[in-house]
């Protein structure tokens, strides 16, 4: 059984239409559907080092950019 998924958030100031195409694309590279977000919140699977490693090649800048912000365990 898959973990439940973990709550990403898209930064505070972002893009909203960057952090849509960014999530789309991490979507396309890690074989799932890509999730909608809401309020700001996006559900991605609960696998943190396979979703960074997975923005990694999407977006080298990710970490930089601040696009979307890692759950706070």
């Amino acid at each position: 059984m898959e973990s439940p998924p973990a709550v990403w958030t898209v930064a505070p100031g972002a893009d909203e239409d960057e952090a849509k195409d960014l999530v789309d694309r991490l979507a396309e590279h890690l074989g799932i559907q890509p999730p909608q977000i809401t309020n700001g919140m996006v559900m991605l699977p609960a696998n943190y080092p396979r979703v960074a490693n997975a923005l990694d090649e999407v977006q080298p800048d990710w970490r930089d950019e601040r696009v979307l912000v890692p759950p706070v365990a």
